[in-house]
């Protein structure tokens, strides 16, 4: 059986030679009715044979209308046959249309788009004039922070193979469609065969409704997967015209979650107010030979195990601009507007579709836009396009879910294989279960938010009354019950369920998600139990071992453990004993009077000793004082006594009463000693002989003493 792709290839075939066949006809057609025109009288009817009998052209379904600019005037009805009488279109089947009226060209946008072309000098000098932001200038790094390369001929890489910017990897997409709707995939095979991908992503945006091109385009669908940085910078250049291309690689680079901006035709740019950017912003796995754009948040880790599951931010943006004059202008209700009045612009007019995809894997879909589709207009278009990016996140979010799933479930050999239920019952000592569990939880929680986000965008936006065509700025439909915006309304419809479809999938995928992780949450509190059992088993070995460890210190202590216990335990347990009877009581209470008595008596033995030995050196001093004093006043009466010098006689009774009185009167001395001003003592004036006989008497009793004492 043939595959898909070699099916849609034949069916490319057959519209190429189909559109061949159809430009030689209508050629033919031209002349002959030039002919007829000249034979048949002027107001003349045509005869009915003259359509009639025209043969049927084959054609593959869903094709679109080739012919000149004077045919497509003329607005005539396609004929059916070939395999239009055998299968029909997918969007046909699920509107329940009828050929005819699909067929209809009426019912499609039929404005052209303005014929566009731009060249790789035009590039080398657009370049250098872009205002660059914080985020143009991450996604064009490695361009424009390097002169050698702005200055590279030819700018686009040409050679063919692997590429050091990995231009090689990029993919792209580019759709014409016609005014019957049909698409028409715009391949540069040709020059990809003789030089690089890059070249041929680069000649495909650059030409737009150019010559020789007879079947002009309404509207064009950009898609650009993983792009390199100066093709990044070819596409800032093709399409800086109609969006503004900052502000999606702002979308792309900054970390804010996904979003949608629609309500803008109050903007003060221009391009803002015809254009509309639904930004997705989540996570994927990166896939094999992939790797992350440089501002992408990923795995930093270059190993990866087979536990290993390597994560990056991804992101993308899809965006739609409406051509054309506006055709409502709508006041601003905001009092702190900048501009009082916005503008909307028709659905109806020509249109683009940019869609920039940053996946580093292999999971975007290149079915989103075949050439078996019709687009009535711009706006169904872009709403197909952000339908395929909700599918393909659904995809990645899936691929998520099944990686963690199979991180955390245990091998098939689990239930027979004992060392494998030992390794992940217990914790090894890098905290490897631990850490997958909380890394498992953590990144399903990051998945929710992201998916949560999405939901918001879209729910806070796609309103009944947008899908419905009643919106005052947003695609609103002015003939609302003209044939052309029903069968708009009948095909929104099938998208608006379609869309809720993917939003039911994506809710259903945020509840997979939580149970997993209560499923995680489980098994952290296992584990923890389990950790928690054999750090007790691992306590209670310890504490055996201890124990054995203390019973064999006791054993070596017990001699003397055994001499304590005499020496202090056995007197302890007799003085309890003893104080526990009446006579003991008493006979200890004695005993402690008595011990206190002999300590104070000892003490105050102590304290009185040692008070003498200070009366005694105060005393010694008083006298050795006096004596200097008594020797003063006996070197002032030595002359007298040496005058006299009379022989000591035999003292009487009577005289030695009087010495003693004399004595005494000598004792008086010291009180009568004086001080002076400065603190010197001063002796009083000497005295007669006796006193100084009882001086030398004192000195002669001093004397002895002393000796005594010695």
């Amino acid at each position: 059986m043939a595959s898909t792709e070699t099916v849609n290839a034949l069916l490319k075939r057959l519209d190429a030679q189909r559109d061949a066949y159809q430009e030689t006809f209508s050629l033919i057609h031209e002349v002959l009715a030039q002919n007829l025109a000249a034979i048949v009288p002027s107001g003349a009817p045509v005869p009915a044979t003259q359509t009639s009998e025209v043969p049927p052209t084959p054609r593959s379904p869903r094709q679109s209308v080739s012919g000149t600019t004077a045919e497509r005037s003329k607005k005539h009805r396609k004929f059916s046959g070939g395999l239009a009488t055998l299968t029909t279109s997918s969007d046909s089947k699920h509107t329940g249309n009828s050929d005819s009226e699909a067929d209809d060209e009426e019912l499609y946008a039929s404005h052209f788009l303005e014929p566009e072309i731009y060249d790789e000098e035009g590039l080398r000098t657009h370049l250098p004039k872009i205002k660059y932001y914080e985020h143009t200038s991450k996604v064009l790094q490695t361009v424009i922070d390097n002169p050698k390369r702005m200055l590279q001929k030819p700018l686009i890489p040409h050679r063919k193979g692997q590429l050091e910017d990995r231009s090689h990897f990029s993919h792209y997409q580019v759709f014409d469609v016609g005014t019957d709707g049909a698409l028409l995939q715009v391949e540069r095979t040709d020059i990809e065969q003789e030089a690089s991908r890059a070249q041929a992503i680069w000649h495909a945006i650059r030409e737009l409704n150019q010559p020789p091109k007879e079947r002009l385009a309404v509207g064009r669908i950009t898609i650009l997967r993983e792009l390199s940085p100066i093709l990044f910078g070819a596409a800032h250049f093709a399409f800086s015209k109609h969006f503004d291309v900052d502000e999606l690689f702002r979308h792309l680079v900054a970390v804010d979650g996904s979003s949608a901006n629609f309500h803008r035709a109050f903007d003060s740019d221009e391009r803002k107010q015809r254009s509309f950017v639904f930004n997705f912003e989540y996570y994927t796995i990166v896939g094999q030979d992939c790797e992350p754009m440089r501002w992408q948040t990923s795995d930093l880790q270059n190993k990866r195990s087979a536990h290993h599951i390597p994560i990056t931010r991804c992101s993308s943006v899809v965006a739609l601009v409406l051509n054309g004059p506006a055709v409502r202008k709508v006041r601003n209700p905001s009092r702190r507007a900048v501009n009082s009045h916005g503008f909307a612009y028709d659905p109806w007019s020509s249109w683009q579709v940019l869609n920039l995809q940053c996946y580093p894997d292999w999971n975007a879909s290149t079915e989103v836009h075949d050439s078996t589709r019709h687009y009535v207009n711009g706006v169904e278009a872009f709403m197909v396009t952000v339908l395929g990016e909700f599918r393909d996140a659904q995809k990645r979010f899936e691929l998520i879910y099944r990686a963690i799933t199979k991180l955390i479930t245990p091998p098939l050999d689990f239930m027979f294989d004992a060392d494998i239920r030992d390794e992940l019952l217990f914790e090894d000592g890098d905290l490897t279960y631990s850490r997958r569990y909380f890394w498992a939880s953590t990144t399903l929680a990051l998945v929710n938010e992201s998916i949560r986000n999405m939901l918001e965008a879209y729910e806070d936006n796609f309103t009944d009354d947008v899908w419905e065509g009643t919106h005052k700025t947003l695609w609103p439909l002015l003939e609302y019950d003209s044939a052309r915006n029903v069968y708009f309304r009948k095909r929104m419809a099938l998208l608006r369920t379609r869309f809720e479809q993917e939003i039911e999938n994506l809710k259903k995928q945020m509840q997979e998600n939580d149970d997993r992780r209560d499923e995680i949450h489980n098994l952290k509190e296992e584990l923890f139990k389990d950790a928690h059992h054999r750090t007790l088993l691992v306590r209670i070995e310890h504490f055996e071992e201890a124990t054995l460890d203390n019973v064999e210190i006791l054993l070596m202590l017990f001699r003397p453990f055994a001499v304590v216990t005499v020496a202090i335990c056995v007197p302890f347990f007799v003085l309890v004993g003893s104080l526990n009877t009446k006579e003991g009581m008493h006979w200890w209470r004695s005993k402690t009077r008595d011990l206190f008595q002999w300590i104070g008596l000892t003490l105050k033995w102590l304290f009185r000793k040692h008070s003498e030995e200070n009366d005694n050196l105060s005393r010694t001093s008083s006298i050795d004082e006096m004596y200097g004093l008594r020797r003063l006043s006996a070197s002032r009466s030595t002359s007298q006594q040496k005058a006299r010098d009379l022989p000591l006689r035999k003292i009487t009774t009577t005289q030695k009463f009087e010495i003693s009185r004399q004595s005494i009167d000598v004792r008086n001395v010291d009180h009568e000693l004086t001080r002076e001003g400065n603190g010197v003592m001063r002796a009083p004036p000497a005295r007669s002989q006796s006193s100084n006989l009882a001086v030398m008497w004192a000195e002669e009793r001093e004397g002895k003493r002393r000796r005594t004492v010695q």
